[in-house]
């Protein structure tokens, strides 16, 4: 019975939303939580990703680079405003993630564009992807796909 109902939990967990947004990934003081995309339209190739990477350690770390399974090519890109203008550009020096502190990408702010996919992501589905610094190394990310206009996980 026991077994039974250790299933039963884990699949309900699966089933609600947001249930599943709570996992974190860590390697070294780094910590890594609240991954998600957005759903995409049929023939689309370009998605986000967000979440939240929280330092621990008493030296600060920098996000370098980012994948994914799914995607061709993965950057790490940063919305600002400027003049009432909107921008998006690429961040090539990476993210600064300072000592016990937390960085959020999130809309409009810091976030990772995924490139030239051929399956459009489905509300409700995961990914695999991965994030490097420059000091914790390598760390693995499950994304969560929420609704085309989900603002939050």
């Amino acid at each position: 019975m026991h077994g039974f109902l250790a299933a039963a939990m884990i699949a309900t967990m699966l089933l609600v939303p947001g249930a599943a947004a709570a996992e974190e990934a860590k390697a070294g003081s780094i910590a890594v939580k609240d991954a998600w995309s957005r759903a995409t339209p049929e023939g689309a190739d370009v998605a986000v990703g967000y979440l939240t990477i929280t330092n621990s350690g008493d030296a600060p770390d920098r996000l370098l680079s980012a994948s994914a399974a799914f995607a061709g090519q993965t950057e790490i890109h940063q919305m600002t405003m400027a003049h009432g203008v909107m921008r998006m550009r690429p961040v090539t020096e990476g993210v600064p993630i300072p000592a016990k502190g937390t960085v959020v990408l999130a809309p409009d702010s810091y976030h990772l564009m995924f490139m030239g996919f051929k399956e459009a992501l489905q509300k409700g589905g995961t990914f695999l992807g991965s994030l490097t610094f420059e000091h914790a190394g390598k760390v693995g990310v499950t994304f969560h796909v929420q609704a085309m206009g989900a603002a939050s996980p």
